[in-house]
Order: structure tokens, then sequence, then C-alpha cells
């Protein structure tokens, strides 16, 4: 649920704040698309624009992607998010409080996001028969957003610090809880910077998890052990419904998005980012890549969105992805002291790099009220 706000209230005199991040992020360059956002829920805009948002998103929506954004537009909004992973059998819930109205130089969100996953892992067991081991994908991430104005209308800066917990269990055959590997529980940062230029082009990069990244859930040639599961002498595991990428890797985005009107109603993206953990340690420093682009043009009230980006994987053309998204709104602006609507949908499919029964398919909805309290 999204609710908007309109606010009268004085700006108040604050000191300025200097960061600098952008030696931070060029270092940084030295070192999903899953590289952004979080595991459970990415945002149902950033999905149907293929993930090519970071230039232009604002509000909760910049809060998930690119924490500079926030203070691209004055509002204060609420909003709660559902998106569901066929392939990996992951719901994820997520709710985000964003205020940029209290002062015309700093923005602030908070966020909370929950994930539950079921995905299947297929093995021999001591009997010789085929056999089911359902893994438990849990998670929590708690965050906060700072964004400030460093320049009006021209740069913005953003980080985004943020509690993380996952894990992955399963219950042997005495029925017991057991770890497939080992807790994450710690404390995750991503920073970014915002340059807007004469409100035709915006550019963000965006530096992800850039301390205690986490190490993917299954490596390339990494043997699988289930204590207290009995297996044939040869399990003859496939781990292919568990994911290969980390949750939370250490990665570097970058976008531009070209309002060719010179108005946010109509935006062509292109964005690109660099997963320096999925691949790092099992394939010898190897960089995951993704290209994104997308495009978004709001006709009255209904915001129309299409994407797709390329996952460029492991070394090799065998497991890279192809990806097509799309996703549809309808907004109506609340009137002074009125209520007004907004509702979203979006999905991604996977095209090309897989067996037809294993293609990946997510889905995600946003339904929304909007508020203008008459102050």
């Amino acid at each position: 649920m999204r609710l908007y706000a309109c606010s009268h209230r004085a700006s108040a005199k604050l000191a300025t704040v200097g960061l600098s991040l952008g030696l931070g992020l060029a270092a940084l360059g030295a070192l999903e698309g899953d590289a952004q956002a979080s595991p459970g829920v990415q945002g149902p805009r950033n999905i149907a624009m293929g993930g090519a948002t970071r230039g232009s998103s604002g509000g909760t929506q910049a809060a998930l992607i690119n924490p500079a954004g926030l203070s691209y537009y004055q509002q204060f909004s609420i909003e709660g998010m559902y998106q569901y992973d066929l392939q990996t059998r992951t719901h994820g819930l997520g709710v985000f409080i964003a205020d940029s109205l209290n002062t015309p130089r700093f923005a602030l969100a908070l966020g909370y996001i929950f994930m539950r996953g079921t995905p299947h892992l297929l093995y021999d067991d001591i009997e010789g028969d085929r056999s089911t081991l359902e893994i438990e994908h849990f998670g929590h991430e708690i965050s906060g957003v700072l964004s400030v104005t460093a320049i009006p209308n021209w740069l913005y800066i953003g980080i985004k610090p943020q509690w993380q917990y996952v894990s992955m269990r399963y219950l042997d055959d005495e029925g017991v809880a057991r770890d497939y590997r080992t807790k994450h529980n710690g404390f995750g940062l991503d920073a970014s910077i915002g340059l807007n230029i004469l409100n035709f082009a915006r550019i963000g990069v965006v530096g992800y998890n850039l301390v205690q990244p986490l190490d993917p859930a299954r490596m390339d040639g990494e043997e699988v052990e289930l204590d207290g599961v009995e297996v044939a002498e040869e399990p003859n595991y496939n781990t292919s419904n568990i994911r290969e990428l980390s949750d939370y890797p250490r990665s570097l985005g970058h976008g531009l998005a070209i309002f060719p009107l010179g108005t946010p109603n109509f935006s062509l993206n292109l964005d690109a980012t660099y997963d320096f953990t999925s691949y790092w340690e099992s394939q010898d420093h190897w960089t995951r890549i993704t290209v994104n682009a997308g495009g978004e043009f709001v006709a009255g009230p209904v915001p129309i969105r299409v994407g797709g980006w390329w996952d460029r994987r492991g070394r090799g053309a065998e497991d890279d992805r192809g990806y097509v998204s799309a996703g549809l709104g309808f907004i109506r602006p609340a009137q002074l002291g009125g209520v007004g609507v907004d509702a979203s949908i979006a999905f991604a499919q996977q095209v090309t790099g897989a067996e037809r029964a294993k293609l990946d398919t997510v889905l995600t909805l946003n339904i929304g009220i909007r508020l203008r309290p008459d102050l």
C-alpha cells in the first residue's frame, strides 16, 4: 500500500553533510538480475523495467535499488509489495516508509522485507529410489535509507545500512532441523550517487553490500553434504532449484535514464551490474555481469512498463540467461483532502538459457491508496 501526503511545513535549516562516496564507489569498481535490491523483493517497477531503474526510480522504489534517488521526488509514502519466484518457490513481502517532504536537503526511508522459499533438492536414497528433500530458504532484512541533496537539481548522495538474516535448513530422516548452509546474520551497506542533467537525463551509480557480502548457497564443483540423511553410495544430486547466486553479493550497478519529453512520464533506461561474489571463488575471480534495459510511458492514469535483461553468469555461455519483463498500473491522484488509488502488477520471464521446463518466472504486485491531507 502506498500513501502520499502533501506538506506545507517550513523547511528546517540543517547542517550540510559531506560524504566522500565518489572515491568509495570508484574503488569498488576495481572489486538479476540479482545484483540489486533484495533477493525477496525487488519492486514491481524495477521488475517490469528489467531492473533498469537506477537512473529514474524515486520514492520507495529508489529505497530498494538506488538510495540517492529517494530525493528525486517530494513525497511521503508507505508502500507494501509482494513477489513470487516460481522456479525457487520463493515468496517475498516488503514494506517501505519514505519521507522526502520534511526538508529540501534530506530524505529518509525505513524498510522491512521477509522472504520464504522452499526449493527442492533431488537425490537417490539408500534404497536407490529417487527422493526429494525440501529446503527452507528463510530471510529477514531491515534497512534505513538516507539521501542527501548535495547540489539542488544536480547531485544526490545516498546510503542504505541494513541488517540481513538468511538461513537454509532441511529436516533429516529423524525430523531434526539441520543447516544446509551456515546462517548469515550481519550488516550490509549500499551507497550511491545520482546526477540530474537538466531534467533530461539522470545517471545513477550504486555499490551494493559493500561490507559482509554473502557467498552463494551452492558453488560449481562443491560437494553436497546432507547430515542425517541416508543417501545412496552415488546419490546423483540435482541442485538446479537451489540458487547458485549470492543473496547479497558485493556488486556495482550503474544506470542512465533519458527523459525525451523532459518529464518523468516517459523514460528510456539502460543499466548494467557487476557481481563480484557469486562466481568469484568457484570460477577463479569471475565477475557476473547483467545488461538491463527498460522503458516507461504514463498514458493518462496508466503507466506502461517494458524491459528485459541479459544475465552473463559463469564462464562460458551454457548458464547465461535472457529475460523479458513488462507491467501495467493504474494511478488516480488524490485531490486535496481526498484519497487516490495506485495499483500495479509486473512479471519477468526467462526466455533463453535453460530447458523449457526450468525457465524462471517472477510475479510481483502492488496495491496502494494515496492520501493528500488538507493541512
